[in-house]
């Protein structure tokens, strides 16, 4: 069905405090199955593509726990294929979260607008959020999601996630 997250596919910079997850160091529903993912090679910067799914579903968590009262931002980098379709239907949401137990907070994206083989960073300005000061588990937990419309999807491909800190 999906295969686990790499943690070899995960790389932080400890200078600019920079997470960045390679498409096999996030958790990606159904990437196992060829009928509806290509895959990259493990150790390559190259996409996974979307060939098709009704149920878009992509998570990632921080292996490290992030700083307490510090401020993140979390985007994606994805484009299109040519053969792109179904994103007419509903718009697809990311959801950031400060511990298994922390409040999501969520930006739409509406990816029917996106230029074929373009890559683009969503949400546009960032996924914005602040690990608060008295917060037990500052592991970040993310995600990538279309799961509301039961519509078959595809031409989609993520290139990376990225998790910052933001400087103050």
């Amino acid at each position: 069905m999906s295969e686990a997250a790499d943690p070899g596919e995960v790389e932080y910079d400890e200078d600019t405090g920079r997470w960045r997850f390679k498409p096999r160091g996030l958790h990606i529903t159904w990437s196992s199955d060829k009928g509806y993912w290509t895959m990259p090679e493990k150790g390559t910067d190259d996409p996974a593509e979307l060939l098709k799914v009704c149920w878009l579903e992509i998570e990632g968590s921080t292996p490290e726990h992030l700083s307490k009262g510090k401020r993140y931002a979390l985007r994606f980098k994805i484009s299109m294929t040519k053969d792109r379709f179904g994103w007419q239907e509903a718009p697809a949401f990311m959801m950031a979260k400060v511990g298994k137990k922390g409040i999501a907070k969520w930006a739409r994206i509406n990816l029917a607008d996106l230029q074929e083989d373009h890559e683009m960073e969503v949400p546009l300005g960032m996924l914005q959020f602040e690990v608060p000061e008295n917060a037990q588990d500052t592991t970040l937990y993310f995600g990538f999601y279309e799961v509301w419309s039961g519509g078959w999807k595809g031409g989609l491909r993520i290139h990376e996630a990225v998790v910052e800190k933001i400087p103050h």
